[in-house]
């Protein structure tokens, strides 16, 4: 049944806008499709290699504005900031409602600059001052770092906050005071690093983001009778073969099955000898997979931590950089895995580390009582019937 949502049947108009990083979609298309169901008209600002996965969502898609496909990937997503904003301007006016994830962080801005209500995604943790110098005192040489060298960060803040126009010089206080009313984190509060700074009445923890998803893998785990290890770097770290070997060491001799996710950066031949106790694919359907698996060995990302979560799957912790080693100290801290440093690892520990949590009952005792908080937190149901209420008042 769909919530009377406009004025005389008016469709409310919603307008999406996101950057091309995997991590930072995937949970909103969820979001994008519930609004649709709900009668919601939404557009979706996105990077062309995106436009097959927004129209299954039943959203419109918009292609950036100014995006060559000449560009090397590289050079896109510096691209993407400036394209996407430069898109939102040209047809933001029409729309009740901008809704942006974190990373595109000018969208309150741009919201501001079109007179329009925004609500902003997280698929990270929430953010503050403290979170972010989290994450730069973390995260390696990556996204993340920019923020930890003062006078570079200073001149690169500077000059972002000019282009967008924005009413400050600072992008951490850009994001930190130019908050919109309603912000959407896809995790659980109790999971959330500095929890008590978030105020409930503008930040709402929803959980984890599970809609079906396509896959052409398909897993026959009725026939798999040991313990499932899954392991999976996601989609933007993940070209590790050292660290693949390391696993097929550790693992190939024990009575466990290996299910490995390696992505498209390196092909499965450039591994060699692949143990007869593992299956090994570039993608697998990790919803699925997760669903049957005992131990989850991951990065850290944070959309497949929360996912581990929602099935209770407790997590050995490699992470490569970004959010990241932020998130896989929390998984430490909170008792529902451990944190392995990638620069030390071995096979031996590897192993050591794998059947310590396997055989120890209080990892899984810990992380059900979470897998519950995840399954009861709301998802973006919840958020969907918030967003379409909020934005009814707010046009009166």
């Amino acid at each position: 049944m769909q919530i009377e949502i406009g004025k005389k049947g008016r469709k409310l108009k919603i307008l999406m806008i996101n950057l091309p990083f995997s991590g930072h979609i995937n949970p909103t298309l969820g979001l994008a499709k519930e609004l649709v169901e709900q009668g919601c008209q939404v557009t979706y600002i996105l990077a062309p290699e995106w436009k097959e996965k927004v129209i299954l969502t039943g959203a419109q898609f918009v292609p950036y504005d100014n995006y060559p496909e000449t560009l090397s990937s590289s050079q896109k997503e510096i691209k993407s900031w400036q394209a996407a904003y430069d898109t939102a301007l040209r047809i933001g006016t029409d729309y009740d409602c901008i809704i942006y994830e974190i990373l595109f962080f000018p969208g309150k801005g741009l919201a501001d600059r079109l007179q329009k209500p925004s609500i902003r995604l997280f698929s990270t943790f929430a953010l503050n001052k403290s979170v972010i110098d989290m994450f730069a005192k973390t995260g390696g040489l990556y996204m993340t770092s920019i923020f930890r060298f003062r006078l570079l960060y200073q001149v690169f803040s500077r000059a972002i906050c000019k282009k967008f126009k924005l009413g400050t010089h600072d992008i951490v206080d850009e994001i930190v005071s130019n908050s919109p009313d309603l912000n959407y984190v896809y995790t659980v509060k109790r999971f959330q690093v500095l929890n008590s700074e978030f105020p409930d009445r503008s930040f709402k923890f929803i959980g984890p983001s599970i809609t079906p998803r396509i896959s052409t893998i398909e897993i026959s785990f009725d026939e798999i009778k040991n313990p499932i290890i899954y392991i999976s770097l996601g989609t933007l770290l993940n070209n590790s073969i050292s660290f693949y070997k390391k696993c097929f060491t550790a693992f190939e001799n024990e009575d466990v099955t290996v299910i490995m996710s390696i992505g498209n950066t390196i092909s499965i031949e450039k591994l060699g000898q692949i143990p007869i106790n593992f299956m090994v694919y570039p993608f697998v359907p990790q919803l699925d997979v997760l669903q049957h698996a005992s131990l989850f060995i991951t990065h850290g990302g944070m959309n497949s931590v929360n996912e581990a979560m929602y099935y209770g799957v407790p997590m050995l912790v490699v992470p490569m950089g970004n959010d990241q080693p932020t998130v896989a100290n929390r998984i430490a801290e909170l008792g529902i895995g451990k944190r392995m440093n990638r620069r030390k690892l071995s096979p031996e520990s590897l192993k050591s580390a794998a059947f310590n949590i396997l055989s120890n009952i209080k990892y899984k005792t810990t992380i059900e009582t979470f897998k519950w908080d995840m399954i009861n937190a709301g998802g973006n149901s919840l958020a969907t019937y918030e967003i379409i209420d909020y934005i009814r008042n707010k046009n009166g």
